[in-house]
């Protein structure tokens, strides 16, 4: 049966060194009793996320004819394998053949200046100055119920000046006493 192996080698290794570790995979592949059919190099790729703390990786894509059993074996002797970060084998026909196409991981700046950040924007549908505007048009309402829930209760307000910064717990907490207290 055919089969396709894809497989990582950190980028911390030098060409001689991914040479080195394909070669050591071919040497477990034949011993395995495998016929290798390709190998190609796919190239030197960024990760979403960092594996073991390395964040770029050489993808190496090897095709190959072994007994089912054998798989298990291959699998299990590249699990242990340290010079291999991830590998998948699958049946030829599950994989699709070359009909893949790697992509460039590109990282988002949430840093980024507002006009660099367009797409984000787009997607809330507010700017940062809208925003903001929504956040004090929320505060002046919970000022207001708190005023109203003061005269209900017979006290007088005392003119006082607001903070000007009010974290989000402080107006969840108050928010959810005036509530409570209205009902």
């Amino acid at each position: 049966m055919e089969y396709e192996l894809l497989y990582i080698i950190p980028a911390t290794f030098t060409d001689e060194d991914v040479g080195q570790v394909e070669a050591n995979v071919k040497a477990l592949l034949e011993k395995s009793e495998a016929v290798i059919g390709e190998t190609e190099r796919l190239g030197k790729f960024r990760f979403a996320y960092p594996i073991k703390k390395i964040r770029h990786g050489h993808y190496i894509l090897v095709m190959f004819k072994a007994e089912p059993g054998q798989v298990c074996k291959i699998d299990e002797s590249l699990r242990l394998a340290n010079d291999v970060l991830r590998h998948l084998i699958l049946r030829a026909e599950e994989a699709g053949g070359k009909k893949f196409n790697l992509v460039q991981f590109t990282e988002v700046n949430l840093e980024a200046k507002d006009e660099q950040r367009g797409l984000r924007r787009e997607r809330t549908g507010k700017t940062k100055e809208d925003q903001q505007k929504s956040s004090e048009e929320i505060k002046s309402g919970v000022a207001v119920l708190e005023q109203k829930a003061d005269e209900e209760n017979g006290e007088e307000k005392v003119e006082e000046e607001a903070p000007a910064v009010i974290s989000d717990e402080e107006l969840d907490k108050k928010l959810d006493a005036v509530l409570r207290e209205e009902a």
